[in-house]
């Protein structure tokens, strides 16, 4: 069965994703029950209703800003095989968050990828090959943020300090390794070529990494991921003071990076219940309870969705006008 998507993109539903789709419904609703047992459904409701409106958009306006720093980054990348406007990238990438909300599989990564497609002469290989560029760099930096914030939170134990110590190095390995990969590609290619399993999916890979041959581009790439992280951190910060809830920014840092990590597992559009269970329980060690949590993740997911609906909603306009004919 094969379902189609706006911008020709297809979902095949062959018995391996009707499989995967039923597991991520499953866990979805696993995780939604054992993230919401025992919490006060009026109290969270009251929690909600009362949330003070100012921090909340200001938190809007933050998300907007990040979704606007992550197209500049993503045109940072396609710009080395391309000369794509800023304003048709953001719009793309808006595209492709509102799929991601609305669609199974992470749909919404091909959906931005095809928009681009259809209005520009350019890889398709390419435009996937620098997608899967951002989402590395994105874990990288998530793991170094996190563990940099871990060791600056008083209290915990010592074997995790030195755990968050083991893995800051081996982030900050693993994104000097992104950076110097495109110096070597031709020796890579040579040592890929012996792994015929391999040399497909790692030379598109490659292909994409081409973006990194410039040091210029590849630091203001670097710095823009480094900035939209911290970004997302204070607006869980803004999103916790509309509830009267005392997060830290670090504590913010390890939450968001762990909402991160989870995306990559089988999941419901939207991240349901997967969120919500990572939320509980990452942020219980901190001393907050289940309730606030939920509330927590419930406004933060909110302020996303009204972020990536609108301008998706505006992107998928503008990107589905007929493309003009040149003479």
């Amino acid at each position: 069965m094969i379902e189609k998507v706006p911008f020709g993109v297809q979902i095949h539903l062959d018995r391996k994703a009707r499989i995967t789709l039923t597991v991520a419904v499953l866990l979805a609703a696993v995780l939604l029950y054992f993230s919401f047992r025992g919490i006060d459904m009026a109290e969270l409701g009251g929690t909600l209703k009362s949330a003070k409106l100012q921090p909340l958009g200001i938190g809007l306006l933050l998300s907007v800003f990040a979704l606007w720093l992550r197209s500049l980054r993503w045109q940072v990348l396609l710009n080395a095989g391309a000369n794509l406007p800023l304003t048709t990238v953001f719009w793309a990438n808006a595209l492709g968050y509102l799929g991601n909300n609305i669609l199974p599989a992470r749909m919404g990564e091909f959906m931005r990828v095809e928009a681009l497609k259809r209005r520009h002469d350019i890889s398709r290989s390419y435009l996937l090959a620098t997608a899967v560029i951002e989402r590395v760099m994105d874990a990288g930096v998530l793991v170094l943020f996190t563990s940099a914030a871990l060791l600056t939170i008083p209290g915990l134990p010592e074997w995790l300090h030195r755990a968050s110590k083991t893995f800051s190095v081996l982030s900050g390995v693993g994104i000097l390794t992104l950076f110097l990969l495109p110096h070597a590609q031709k020796q890579v290619e040579r040592i890929l070529i012996r792994i015929p399993k391999l040399a497909g999916v790692a030379s598109r890979f490659l292909d994409g990494l081409r973006a990194l041959h410039s040091w210029w581009r590849s630091s203001l790439f670097l710095l823009l991921t480094l900035v939209i992280w911290p970004i997302d951190s204070y607006t869980g910060v803004l999103v916790a003071d509309s509830i009267g809830l005392d997060l830290q920014f670090q504590t913010s840092m390890v939450v968001l990076a762990a909402l991160g990590l989870s995306s990559a597992i089988p999941s419901t559009p939207g991240y349901v219940g997967v969120f919500q269970f990572v939320a509980v329980n990452v942020m219980k060690p901190f001393g907050i309870p289940s309730a606030a949590a939920i509330a927590w993740i419930l406004l933060y997911q909110a302020i996303n969705y009204v972020c990536q609906v609108i301008f998706g909603m505006i992107g998928f306009g503008v990107l589905s006008r007929p493309i003009p004919q040149k003479s």
